[in-house]
């Protein structure tokens, strides 16, 4: 049986990995500021953290981030840890979705912080594009207050009905949360890693970055509710068999159940 649960979890993420694989692939914007792309990755990401715990999410988009840079549009761009923004997305879903938003939080405002105290971020981008004074970080914002509301409560029952109508509040929330967080990782990486090129680049992203998110939230959102609609119910139900234990049983952690899965 343990046998049998370990093979169907190894098969959903390499399977999942491969997915990935695709969806890093296709570029959707040229990166600022230095050569690359970004990719429609984000789009399969709340996907991937519904159907798989944690740990093995991060091993699939490691893998599928691996995989991907082979490609020669897709080069490895940040010192080997380019799978990092798309792991914290994933990780950020699948903790939501099992019931432990508190870690999901938690997450979410050290990665902030980190990216608020980086010495080559900006808060705000100056007057020099006559722009209101409105926080670089105003759609993060959003999304961790979309994070703690009750819009991510319940997910695990919600994110089975099966109706595609039903599904897009709860995938519009976890794509939301998850491509916020993605964003901010990917802007630490590149304040890290070119540190003078950032500098001179956040204006032209606090421009631009609202329209790529939009586009990726919208697209994970569509794509999330769709196969969620479309995956026989024991897939879906086999992935957050934890989450239905804790329910039946109140008395076990959410951690102790994500460890014993």
């Amino acid at each position: 049986m343990h046998y049998n649960a370990d093979t169907r979890k190894l098969t959903l993420t390499a399977t999942l990995a491969a997915l990935y694989v695709v969806f890093r692939a296709i570029p959707i914007d040229q990166l600022i500021g230095i050569s690359g792309t970004i990719t429609a990755a984000g789009m399969i990401a709340p996907i991937i953290g519904i159907l798989l715990e944690p740990a093995y999410g991060i091993v699939a988009v490691f893998t599928g981030t691996m995989v991907a840079s082979l490609l020669p549009w897709n080069p490895i761009k940040f010192v080997g840890l380019d799978f990092l923004p798309g792991a914290l997305n994933v990780a950020l879903v699948s903790l939501a979705v099992r019931g432990r938003r508190t870690e999901a939080t938690v997450m979410f405002l050290i990665t902030m912080a980190v990216f608020i105290i980086n010495p080559f971020t900006r808060i705000f981008v100056g007057s020099a594009l006559y722009s209101p004074p409105i926080p670089y970080l105003w759609m993060h914002l959003i999304a961790l207050v979309v994070l703690v509301s009750p819009l991510t409560k319940n997910l695990s029952s919600k994110l089975t009905s099966h109706h595609y109508a039903s599904l897009v509040r709860p995938m519009a929330a976890l794509a939301i949360t998850g491509t916020m967080l993605e964003h901010l990782t990917g802007g630490i990486l590149f304040a890290t890693v070119y540190p003078q090129t950032a500098l001179k680049s956040w204006g032209a992203i606090f421009l631009v970055y609202p329209i790529e998110r939009a586009l990726l939230i919208v697209g994970g959102t569509i794509i999330g509710a769709t196969l969620l609609s479309l995956l026989r119910p024991a897939v879906i139900e086999g992935s957050l068999k934890t989450v239905r234990k804790l329910m039946s049983d109140p008395t076990r952690s959410a951690t102790g159940l994500d460890e014993q899965a």
